[in-house]
């Protein structure tokens, strides 16, 4: 069967073109909506206006512009006449922007509502219109099948500041998202809420591409606001959120506060319900769900790692957040927990077409995750970088990780971050870090090594009371937790 983007998603865009793809919330306005016919007529009329501006099969297209549909019919046009889509975070400056384009070099621009970011670039830029006018000449101009080819060049300036170009292609893309579609089930009812950029592969494949193929639909705040993304989920109807850890430690932060600030017989409520099995918890708490979404059915957490009190506390609302886990080099996702899953100390299981496996495991089973399977990128641009981080078909991960009894991949930190004491010890930043920020008033915390050992950098919600609070805090952690000099 094809992997192929667009012959796998225009029979999608044409069997519900009807449906709402996109709904476009406006600030004092009505929200727009786009359907899924609107997409696939725009995505044939630009792919048409591409061909006619020179743009061929292999040649690089950059992408720039806030999320929306205006991505699925450019992506789409992209992908139709087999060039390749480089997607650039609009949030960026106008340096990064520059310097990336520079390095990608790409055949033009297309954009949208790109404001400043693009003054003074000397490729040609081209607005991306979503007509519904087709033009007659895309549709009879068939091209052999894609599924091996790139269709993807994504941009990352690395830890380091050395730039990488991570090269996918249309197989490492589809087999992603309808591994995905497995595992957390979709259909043409749900509602995605849109708040990460689509420049990156995690809101592409999970938060466009993925709804899409299901014939879901997609809801845009007017703002990234806290209080706009509570009343876009509430009044559209939103099923589905993607977002980073963060957000939802927000949430359970909020929603603790309320929590101590209310009744007796509410603060006595939450602690039992612990004790209560899944099920009755998940209908007594029916009233609490509708009141952040009707619909509410997954919150789907990536980007990094999740500290697992988040999921816990979630749980015992009856309130299924589940944890991804991936990179930009494998497409992005390689697992997918559970709806409720037995140990929240995990990422869960690898997706279908996807195996995982442990270089070298210690006495505890630890050691660099290794990927193999249809999500693997076809490498970096640099040949040198690519034969770095591969062992044969199997893609260094960069990550420390086990995998449970039941299977299950457990993640301790990175490979470059462990820090390694005077005494020999291994300390894992990224679990302590959890650990710190789950105390009141730490924003942020990390985690870095200062003469072999390791030393606390602190982001408080109160600047006022960081030197005080923070001391409180170390002495705490410093009782609670074993030596790691």
């Amino acid at each position: 069967m094809s992997q192929d983007l667009w012959k796998v998603m225009a029979p999608r865009l044409e069997s519900n073109k009807s449906n709402v793809a996109w709904t476009r919330r406006v600030k004092n306005d009505p929200s727009t909506n786009y359907s899924y016919g609107q997409i696939h007529d725009g995505a044939l009329n630009l792919a048409a206006k591409l061909r006619q501006l020179g743009v061929a099969q292999g040649d690089t297209v950059a992408l720039v512009g806030p999320n929306g549909p205006e991505w699925g019919v450019a992506s789409f046009a992209v992908w139709k006449i087999g060039a390749v889509l480089s997607p650039v975070h609009i949030g960026n400056s106008e340096a990064d922007i520059r310097t990336q384009l520079e390095v990608v070099q790409p055949k033009l621009i297309l954009a949208h509502q790109p404001g400043s970011k693009l003054d003074g670039v000397e490729f040609q830029i081209v607005d991306i219109e979503i007509s519904s006018e087709l033009a007659g000449q895309e549709l009879g101009e068939p091209l052999n099948d894609l599924s091996s080819e790139e269709c993807l060049r994504i941009y990352t300036s690395g830890s380091t500041g050395t730039p990488k170009i991570v090269r996918l292609s249309h197989s490492n893309i589809s087999s992603n998202f309808t591994a995905c579609s497995k595992i957390v089930t979709i259909n043409e009812k749900d509602k995605f809420l849109s708040l990460l950029p689509l420049s990156h592969t995690f809101e592409l494949v999970g938060g466009m591409l993925l709804p899409l193929y299901c014939g879901a639909s997609i809801v845009l705040p007017k703002v990234l606001t806290a209080q706009e993304v509570f009343d876009a989920m509430k009044e559209e109807q939103v099923s589905v959120v993607l977002a980073v850890p963060r957000l939802y430690r927000n949430i359970k932060n909020g929603m603790e506060k309320k929590f101590r600030e209310g009744s007796f017989l509410l603060r006595g409520y939450i602690s039992l319900l612990g004790a209560l099995p899944l099920g009755l918890r998940r209908v007594l708490n029916a009233p609490l769900r509708k009141q952040l979404s009707p619909n509410l059915r997954y919150w789907v957490s990536g980007g990094s790692r999740l500290d697992p009190s988040i999921a816990k506390f979630f749980r015992k609302l009856g309130i299924s957040l589940r944890q991804g886990y991936g990179l930009t080099e494998t497409s992005p996702v390689t697992c997918v927990q559970e709806a409720f899953p037995a140990n929240f100390d995990s990422v869960g299981y690898a997706l279908e077409g996807v195996e995982v496996s442990i270089d070298e495991p210690d006495d505890l089973g630890s050691g660099e995750v290794l990927v193999r399977g249809h999500n693997v990128m076809l490498g970096y641009s640099d040949e040198a970088l690519t034969n770095e981080v591969m062992k044969g078909e199997w893609f260094r991960t960069g990550d420390i990780g086990r995998i449970d009894a039941s299977g299950n991949l457990c993640l301790t930190g990175r490979l470059k971050r462990i820090i390694v004491t005077e005494a020999g010890k291994n300390v894992y930043p990224e679990e302590l870090e959890t650990l710190l920020e789950r105390y009141d008033g730490v924003k942020e915390a990390g985690i870095i090594e200062v003469d072999q050992r390791p030393a606390v950098v602190f982001a408080m919600d109160d600047p006022e009371q960081c030197g005080p609070r923070a001391k409180e805090i170390l002495k705490d952690f410093n009782t609670h937790t074993s030596s790691h000099n």
